[in-house]
């Protein structure tokens, strides 16, 4: 089975961030690629996040399977596996086969941080209309436009880009992969959730249409 050749901690997962004016926004789908030759997704599914921090794993691998059960799938989380070797993906591979022999699983779904990109962005002064209304009798009022003046500075943001893989048990090939985008998480539990949700769904869409 080729095992992701990127193998870093799996986010710091998606933590950070609202640094200065910086906002949160939710996961984009920057590329999806599926084998042609097939057709039908495999159903049972062991899930494993790539990373060596296992608050991480544990956070993200229950997301999906929450998620993954929620529609129909049977899957499983890899689980606590604090001596697996994250940094050889040829001796990681060996170990995901030999989990492999003990569980009905046909497919591996893998989801790991393929890079972190820090942003700084100028974003100079702004003035701001804001229309204010006062009454001036029992049945008149007047409006006018209040001007507010927001001062030029620098938004900090932070872009975790994940790689979610699905495995063929049987041939050890990659068969599906998608490429994702978050950007200034509030948490990791909301970030695992709000991933989660989105790599199911495009595995879904990927095999039925």
């Amino acid at each position: 089975m080729t095992m992701p050749i990127n193998i870093r901690s799996l986010l710091p997962i998606i933590l950070a961030a609202f640094v200065l004016a910086g906002c949160a926004s939710g996961p984009e789908v920057k590329s999806i690629s599926k084998a042609p030759e097939v057709s039908e997704a495999p159903r049972d599914l062991l899930v494993l996040a790539i990373s060596p921090k296992e608050n991480n794993r544990t956070v993200m691998e229950s997301a999906l399977v929450s998620r993954l059960r929620s529609e129909g799938f049977q899957a499983e989380a890899y689980g606590p596996a604090p001596s697996l070797p994250w940094e050889d993906p040829d001796a990681l591979r060996e170990k995901v086969k030999e989990r492999l022999q003990s569980e009905t699983a046909d497919g591996v779904l893998t989801v790991s941080l393929v890079r972190k990109k820090r942003q700084v962005e100028y974003v100079p002064n702004q003035v701001v209309f804001n229309p204010v209304t006062t009454n001036i009798g029992a049945l008149a009022s007047v409006t006018y436009m209040e001007t507010m003046t927001i001062p030029d500075r620098y938004e900090e943001s932070t872009e975790y880009i994940l790689r979610t893989t699905l495995f063929d048990t049987d041939s050890g090939k990659a068969i599906w992969q998608m490429f994702s985008t978050t950007v200034d998480p509030k948490s990791l539990e909301q970030a695992a959730r709000d991933f989660s949700r989105v790599a199911v769904r495009e595995l879904q869409k990927s095999f039925t249409e």
